[in-house]
């Protein structure tokens, strides 16, 4: 019983690691992705980096490249990114392939492609196209993955299925008649097994209904290995179908940050050219206080020090009464004319001030919302 159990421990081990060396762990290449003659970049410049990983649910027209980055020299391991656009004007002449009924398209994102069924597992194709359909590659005329120790041969696109073979003879009719007995029992064994799920009972813990799994450890380990593998893909596609939904909102969003940026850089031009204003209309009230400054100590000398004097002189002129009273030929003061400049030199001072803040707070506010969407 050890010995079995040992055995069979040794065997998902070993399948594990046959799995790990045929798929790609993660995308992690942190190249720029380079449009080619089969993909172009949506908006002109460089692909952009797929940010779910994988790429079903895919818009017309979209098209993906997973992009193999080796090291010559074999100093950095070996990383793949995946990348995404728009087909290419030669998209047409790269060899389209489709997986075979039943493997579900996600297990084709992550598992190596090559082009030979016995190529070693590092010698995969360096460049695979995907469109949410089908799997594209250029000048192969095969192509092949592999899931866990099972070989899958993709299936070429308009390719002829081979007439299935004939059956072969039976040597003699005793051999014949020992495999239909053979046969019929396995046969007579399924229509039991039909007869008893038909009466399955739903409240026996026993009863297995079309979804419940019963994972064979005893018999064939690699068919349940596969059966494994085929119910984590679909859980992993499942789990990445709501968020391919939204991949166009990817640009969406990148454009709309770089459209705040536009809105936050227009508002600190504009905040600075309303500083410099304010700075402006400042130092005119300031030279007017200073000019106001020295025409009271004039005043004050000419009183003689005497406080009541220069008082008086500094509220009749401040109030323009010389010019009220009609005794200096039409002239309004000096005081009353530096305090009216100085009213408009502050109004100047306050509305400069009040759009510098505004617009300072439009830039902050544009910069706080596109660093959100860069990051998002």
């Amino acid at each position: 019983m050890k010995s079995t159990l040992f055995a069979m421990l040794g065997f998902f081990a070993v399948t594990a690691l046959a799995a790990d060396n045929y798929t790609i762990q993660k995308f992690s290449g942190e190249d720029v992705g380079t449009p080619d003659q089969y993909i172009d970049a949506e908006f002109g410049g460089s692909l952009k980096i797929s940010s779910t990983g994988t790429v079903e649910n895919v818009q017309d027209g979209r098209f993906y490249v997973r992009q193999k980055f080796e090291d010559p020299f074999g100093e950095s391991p070996t990383t793949y990114q995946l990348y995404e656009g728009r087909k290419g004007s030669e998209a047409a002449n790269l060899n389209e392939y489709t997986l075979p009924a039943g493997i579900a398209y996600g297990f084709a994102i992550k598992a190596k492609a090559y082009s030979s069924e016995n190529a070693d597992a590092n010698s995969d194709i360096e460049k695979v196209y995907f469109d949410g359909k089908s799997i594209f590659a250029e000048g192969v005329s095969e192509m092949y993955m592999h899931r866990g120790v099972k070989t899958i041969a993709l299936v070429p696109v308009n390719a002829t299925e081979p007439a299935p073979a004939a059956p072969v003879e039976a040597e003699s009719s005793s051999s014949s008649s020992e495999e239909d007995t053979l046969a019929a029992a396995p046969v007579a064994e399924s229509s039991s097994a039909a007869a008893d799920d038909e009466y399955c009972d739903d409240d026996d813990p026993d009863c297995e209904g079309e979804d419940d799994y019963n994972y064979d450890v005893q018999g064939d380990v690699a068919a349940t290995a596969n059966q494994a593998n085929d119910e984590d893909y679909a859980a992993n596609s499942a789990s990445n179908d709501v968020t391919d939904r939204f991949g166009i909102a990817d640009e969406v969003r990148k454009w709309s940050a770089w459209g705040l940026v536009g809105v936050a850089a227009a508002g600190i031009g504009v905040g600075v050219y309303n500083q410099m204003q304010y700075s402006d209309a400042k130092s005119a009230h300031d030279d007017v206080d200073d000019l106001m400054d020295t025409h009271k100590k004039n005043i004050q000398e000419a009183c003689g020090g005497k406080k009541d004097c220069y008082e008086s002189m500094v509220w009749y002129e401040t109030n323009d009464m010389a010019y009220k009273n009609g005794t200096s030929m039409g002239k309004h003061s000096a005081l009353y004319l530096l305090h009216s400049k100085n009213k408009k030199n502050k109004d100047a001072m306050d509305s400069y001030s009040m759009a510098r803040n505004i617009w300072f707070g439009i830039a902050a506010l544009s910069i706080g919302g596109s660093i959100v969407l860069f990051t998002w």
